[in-house]
């Protein structure tokens, strides 16, 4: 049996101003197979969004952990993107231009 990582992306809602929210999730799946991960990976994920009232983009991304089982530090999701930005442009675009601030009551 190996862990996996897979990585999931939900239509979170709308807020006030009109602007979809988006929630980019990972979940560790045990399996003895990268299909039978995947496979337990979408059905958690559809749960997830059916349970939460979420859209759930239909590409899902798995990730197969190294080592024989998670301990402290152990690395859960790694992806690698190519871009001509510099690191702070990329960051600046991925994870912050589109970053949800919960609204005020």
């Amino acid at each position: 049996m190996s862990w996996y990582g897979a990585r999931s992306v939900y239509h979170f809602g709308v807020n006030s101003e009109g602007l979809n929210i988006f929630e980019e999730r990972v979940v560790c799946i045990k399996a003895d197979s990268f299909k039978r991960a995947h496979s337990r990976a979408r059905k958690e994920a559809k749960e997830y969004a059916e349970s939460n009232g979420f859209d759930m983009y239909p590409e899902q991304v798995c990730y197969k952990q190294g080592g024989d089982k998670l301990i402290k530090d152990y690395e859960v999701w790694s992806e690698l993107f190519q871009s001509n930005m510099s690191l702070e442009s990329f960051y600046q675009e991925r994870y912050l231009k589109y970053l949800y601030v919960p609204e005020q009551a």
